[in-house]
């Protein structure tokens, strides 16, 4: 009886470990990745024929000008495409601020009598992830009154920046605001919205046709021209949207990173595709149904127990039984995601390996790698571990020749011949070795045995700054200001190197025991003069702390490293981070349109000088900054900036464009 309570107890051990992990992101993002695994096994499917694309592609913008056109532009389409009388017109587009030739349009849009319209929900992600509405910018009231209706076009963005659901209607106390898919499927379905969100879901995962490009598409420019021929457009249901590039109305999907069948390899669709792809499951009533999750909680219950009863003393058999039961349990995800139904897939699967490893518990066979104790280069002897990351150990050392204790960062095995990976580490060392401030980490050897790739460094007892925040809340504004001086002097020391960090944050800012400053962790830096590990366009570092620039993957200099320092100063004296729950792209478009929350709005303590400092730090452009790191410390040491930042208003997405085209 015993012996079965150690088993079960082993096995409801590991049942409570899946419960943890599945709550955690990254394993909500394996969970949805295997959503896209799925879609690529089963392919492409025929969209609804009745559905085509009015694209505002790269060819329109050449002819008629850049974006956005005058609005009795869209007035002539609408004109063009009366007379083939389609079934409905959705515009993709947001009409929401006023213009000389909104009179036009609305005559036109009234005449035609079956123009959908959409708006805009103001939103954000409160720490559980539901969204709470705080505003809708809706067309303007010429234009809106004009329509059929208008709907919120809002795209539900995952965690890792692919669309995969959606959210058709959204409750904000007594007020329901309906998607732009919704609003449309209402007026052909000549159904009641009380009826529709009696009978559908608020949200669901979308059934993606394929990747984009699935529908057809026209140039603007051309059905504006006539070019095309006659009855394309009858009773179709016809949305009007960006296609270009440049207008950055692109999202990630599930067929991402996947090809075709004729080898179309599939990146970013227009929204005003996926807007497509929503139609089109409200007509079909194919949407993807999400099981209840006291469902899941009994599939991963049984994915650990089942096997676990069964396995017995043979281990190889009890790994073949594994993958077996893994095998068998994605078939009959599969088939169930052929009729619509989303299983887990991820946590059952982790849940058989959990069984297999609590049964090899149970059997005394508890494999593990060690190093502490043993002796690198026959010089340093590991004497315990001090953290792990994801692609490296931290080691407590002694050092036999000056008996002093270091630092010793081991790649893990696994990344010894990941070309990447190493090169990455060994920019790290190159950045670091012929650095020697009193402010930043020392890098003091570095080698290979066997198939460990180390560096040794200078061993900092204390604790990162993040932790300090944590558990301080807020640091007292002289100590904030002292450590923003050593890092910018460390800064200061790097640019004269020709070196940017690229990835300041407080888990990279270690505060000795003795209250010293040490900035670590050159892992992503750019060196001048070095082939850069990126290219430009691909982004690198930590999103919350990343300068806007940086995180459009541009280019980026010292600059880019005093706005992250300011993010840095300003979570010191708030114990917060700003817009710390947004995701990478909206982020992005904040750092661009908006400045920081004023510092002194949240801790009034903060003299007026130091806002002012922290203001010019995070100013949205770089231009607008400290240029260097001694500009920064001259004003640190007189308290305020002698030069404040003269704040530039950024009112819409077009400014932006037009930005992107300057740069």
């Amino acid at each position: 009886m015993r012996r079965i309570l150690i088993k079960f107890g082993l096995l409801f051990g590991f049942f409570i470990l899946l419960l943890i992990l599945s709550n955690l992101n990254f394993f909500k993002v394996w969970e949805k990745q295997t959503v896209d695994l799925r879609f690529h096994l089963r392919g492409e499917i025929n969209p609804y024929k009745d559905i085509v694309i009015i694209g505002i592609d790269d060819d329109s913008i050449l002819e008629l000008g850049n974006w956005p056109w005058r609005r009795d532009i869209h007035a002539k389409l609408i004109d063009v495409l009366r007379k083939e009388k389609p079934k409905i017109i959705v515009f993709d587009v947001l009409f929401d601020t006023a213009t000389p030739f909104d009179a036009i349009l609305a005559e036109k849009i009234k005449s035609a009598g079956n123009v959908v319209l959409s708006g805009y929900l103001q939103t954000y992600f409160d720490k559980r992830l539901k969204i709470n509405v705080v505003s809708l910018r809706e067309p303007v009231e010429i234009l809106k009154n004009s329509a059929l209706g208008s709907g919120y076009s809002n795209l539900y963005i995952d965690e890792d920046n692919k669309v995969r659901r959606v959210r058709i209607y959204e409750n904000s106390g007594s007020v329901k605001y309906y998607s732009l898919a919704l609003v449309a499927y209402k007026f052909i379905s000549k159904k009641d919205f009380s009826s529709l969100t009696l009978t559908l879901p608020s949200d669901f995962y979308i059934n993606f046709r394929g990747g984009e490009g699935t529908y057809r598409v026209y140039s603007y420019v051309n059905v504006l021209r006539g070019n095309f021929p006659k009855n394309t457009f009858r009773d179709k249901i016809v949305l009007v949207g960006a296609v270009s590039p440049a207008l950055k109305d692109l999202f990630l999907h599930p067929f991402s990173g996947f090809s075709s069948k004729l080898g179309i390899n599939y990146s970013y669709m227009p929204g005003v595709e996926i807007h497509a792809n929503i139609i089109d499951n409200l007509f079909m009533r194919d949407f993807f149904t999400n099981i209840f999750p006291p469902f899941v909680l009994i599939i991963n219950f049984l994915s650990i127990f089942l096997p676990g009863v069964l396995f017995g003393r043979r281990i190889i058999l009890n790994l073949f039984l594994t993958f077996l039961f893994i095998f068998l349990y994605f078939m009959f995800s599969y088939q169930a995601f052929i009729n619509r139904v989303l299983l887990p897939l991820v946590s059952p699967s982790v849940g058989f390996v959990f069984s297999f490893l609590g049964n090899l518990i149970y059997l005394n066979f508890i494999p593990k790698e060690r190093l502490e104790g043993a002796v690198i280069k026959r010089r340093y002897k590991v004497l315990k571990r001090l953290g792990s990351g994801g692609m490296a150990s931290v080691y407590l050392a002694l050092d036999k020749k000056t008996n002093k204790e270091v630092a010793i960062k081991i790649l893990h095995p696994q990344y010894a011949s990941d070309k990447e990976v190493l090169e990455r580490f060994y920019r790290e060392i190159e950045t670091c070795k012929n650095l020697d401030h009193p402010y930043i980490v020392k890098v003091l050897d570095h080698g290979k045995e066997d198939d460990y790739v180390f560096m040794v460094m200078e061993f900092v007892n204390g604790k990162d700054l993040k932790k300090i925040i944590e558990e301080k809340k807020r640091i007292p504004i002289s100590m904030a200001v002292e450590i923003v001086k050593k890092v910018a002097e460390a800064l200061s020391y790097a640019n004269s190197k020709n070196i940017v960090h690229r990835d300041i944050k407080p888990q990279n800012i270690m505060i000795t025991t003795d209250g010293k400053v040490k900035l670590m962790d050159f892992g992503i830096a750019r060196v001048g003069g070095l082939a850069t590990l990126t290219q430009t366009g691909m982004f690198m570092g930590t999103p919350q702390y990343a300068s806007p620039e940086q995180l459009e993957g541009k280019k980026v200099d010292i600059r880019s490293d005093i706005f992250s320092l300011g993010i840095v100063f300003y979570e010191m004296l708030t114990g917060i981070l700003p817009y710390s729950d947004e995701d990478t792209i909206s982020l992005m478009l904040k750092r661009y349109q908006e400045d920081l929350p004023d510092v002194r709005a949240i801790n009034p303590e903060v003299p007026e000088g130091i806002a002012k400092i922290i203001e010019k730090m995070t100013a949205r452009f770089p231009e607008f900054r400290y240029q260097t790191p001694e500009e920064l410390l001259e004003d640190l040491k007189r308290g305020y900036p002698l030069y404040p930042y003269d704040k530039k208003s950024i009112t819409s997405s077009d400014t932006i464009i037009k930005r992107d085209n300057k740069d």
